[in-house]
């Protein structure tokens, strides 16, 4: 079982020591994916947020979080990013999390972010690309967040074998050095270590697209702020209470992914009031 997540700030502190967090990607084709991590994003409470995108989405998405700061990118003629900026310094950044919406054209994009060294959140289309790479680079503290198609790419080997999902998500972990989080209905964490968790608590409402740009964001920000088997865990347990909620208030034919986000803050004031 996941624990619920625990937050607590000092009372002089500022938002350069609560985390600064990179989210990349969007694209024509694919603009909406990019933006419902962002507005997850900041419900993590993360000290800066910053958004990079192909040019001609900044508007659209400064227009919907304008407390971000919003980096445009060079574009491909179909509208992927082309390239970062050479302004850009990703160093800075405490975590980056990248793929949602970012279509497969952006390899380079993914190779940058590789080579950064920092604290990462792969996910959609980044994990796409990654599977196209030998061997994968990957730096410390990273999360990739596969559904079981994406699994599949990255680890064809392990599906084919066959066996648990429970033991294939294991010996991912173990052989990428990454904490996995291997989506669906009883979403499963492993980390390199060993260490395998289960969230019991989900629906059937989440099963919608957009919700795991939404869960790309929260892990994202928590992975700002902390470490990366924990920053995983507490985003799925809040991602899929958030969803029983939201189901609540609507239907088990689905929750929509703004719906999702508008129900994140409240479900976790209730969980920190009911720990009280």
């Amino acid at each position: 079982m996941l624990a619920r997540p625990a937050l607590g700030r000092s009372p002089i502190t500022h938002k350069y020591q609560q985390g600064q967090l990179l989210l990349l990607g969007g694209s024509t084709a694919y603009g909406g994916s990019i933006l419902l991590s962002a507005l997850a994003a900041r419900c993590t409470g993360v000290g800066m947020l910053v958004v990079a995108v192909p040019q001609s989405l900044k508007p659209l998405v400064l227009m919907r979080v304008p407390d971000a700061i919003v980096v445009g990118c060079p574009e491909t003629p179909t509208g992927a990013i082309a390239h970062l900026p050479e302004t850009l310094d990703l160093t800075r950044f405490s975590a980056i999390a990248c793929g949602p919406g970012l279509t497969p054209e952006a390899v380079g994009v993914v190779e940058t972010v590789l080579r950064a060294g920092r604290s990462l959140v792969l996910d959609a289309d980044a994990l796409n690309i990654l599977a196209k790479f030998t061997p994968w680079p990957l730096p410390n503290s990273t999360i990739l967040t596969p559904h079981y198609g994406e699994f599949r790419r990255l680890f064809p080997d392990l599906v084919a074998a066959g066996g648990d999902r429970l033991d294939q998500v294991t010996a991912a972990a173990a052989r990428s050095n990454a904490v996995v989080v291997l989506k669906g209905a009883r979403t499963a964490i492993a980390s390199s270590k060993g260490d395998l968790w289960i969230n019991p608590e989900s629906t059937p409402a989440l099963a919608r697209g957009g919700s795991g740009d939404v869960l790309t964001g929260l892990i994202g920000g928590l992975l700002a702020q902390q470490e990366a088997l924990t920053a995983a865990c507490c985003g799925v347990w809040w991602h899929a209470q958030a969803g029983l909620q939201a189901e609540q208030q609507a239907t088990s034919l689905g929750v929509y992914p703004e719906h999702l986000i508008a129900h994140l803050l409240p479900t976790l004031q209730a969980a920190l009031t009911s720990c009280v």
